[in-house]
């Protein structure tokens, strides 16, 4: 009988392993790199590009927008996760909106951070979030819009030191807006209210300084269970008022309306009036 010899490795077996070897190695090289998070990137305005907004569509998520000095008329929508920020802060990057009656800018998508820029010129407001979660709206300057800052339908968002003053309407307006936190802006010499919470519940409000606005320094309207601390209301029309709401903590605040300036005046006015009109009075009868 003839025996049958095969040399190792010249199978049809063996061929084929050897084949699909390579193709299952670029396999798992591809998942590793892959699996390793891409760097974020630093785009620099207007360096790279000249408008925020052509920085905004070219970056990837996580990337960083640095705003350089300058004053950029547009109007911003940020559509994923990025960090907005200027080189040298609110005085130095200024964003005027080129559309009045739209935001300056708008936040539309979660974990979006603005840091260190100032936003003016629209009839709607200078800084929108609509509609997100989990972002950061730290160290800007809102002013000159008909709102400054607004939260529509955004829930877990951090507002923390921001000046939104001499607005036409509201320093910071939330609707629907649930467990944000406010705390530490200045909100001063607005046409009607310093901070505005309507249909939101479960904030914090706290460390806020809301002087010398038209109406309310703040107004809670249909917002329950929120934790408002250590703000302070003064001369305003009216220093904080609370209505159809319920469960809301309250403590620390100052307030001190202008009807305690007004009142002491107007009591000495009607004290002079009342002198000059009893003078004359015993002048007719006696004279």
């Amino acid at each position: 009988m003839n025996k049958l010899r095969c040399r190792r490795g010249s199978g049809p077996v063996n061929k084929f392993m050897k084949n699909r070897l390579p193709i299952a190695f670029l396999i798992i090289l591809f998942l590793l790199w892959s699996s390793v998070p891409l760097l974020a990137a630093t785009i620099n305005v207007p360096a790279d590009f000249k408008t925020v907004q052509e920085a905004v569509n070219a970056a990837s998520a996580n990337d960083t927008i640095v705003v350089g000095e300058g004053t950029y008329r547009e109007n911003i929508v940020v559509p994923k996760p990025l960090v907005i920020r200027s080189s040298k802060g609110p005085a130095h990057s200024v964003i005027h909106a080129f559309k009045i009656m739209a935001p300056v800018i708008t936040i539309a998508a979660d974990g979006v951070t603005v840091e260190g820029l100032s936003f003016t010129g629209s009839d709607v407001s200078g800084i929108t979030l609509s509609r997100v979660k989990n972002s950061s709206i730290i160290n800007n300057e809102a002013t000159g819009n008909w709102i400054g800052i607004t939260l529509r339908r955004s829930d877990g968002n951090r507002i923390s030191d921001n000046t939104a003053n001499l607005n036409k309407s509201y320093g910071i307006y939330m609707e629907y807006s649930n467990n944000n936190t406010v705390e530490r802006n200045t909100a001063n010499r607005n046409d009607d209210k310093g901070i505005f919470v309507s249909y939101s519940n479960g904030n914090t409000i706290k460390e806020n300084t809301l002087n010398l606005n038209a109406w309310e320094g703040m107004l809670l309207w249909v917002s329950n269970n929120n934790t408002i601390t250590d703000n302070r209301t003064l001369r305003n029309t009216f220093g904080m008022i609370i209505s159809e709401s319920s469960d809301n903590a309250l403590s620390g605040n100052t307030s001190f309306p202008n009807i305690f300036l007004i009142l002491p005046i107007l009591l000495i006015y009607i004290g002079i009036i009342s002198y000059l009109v009893q003078k004359n009075v015993l002048r007719f009868i006696y004279r």
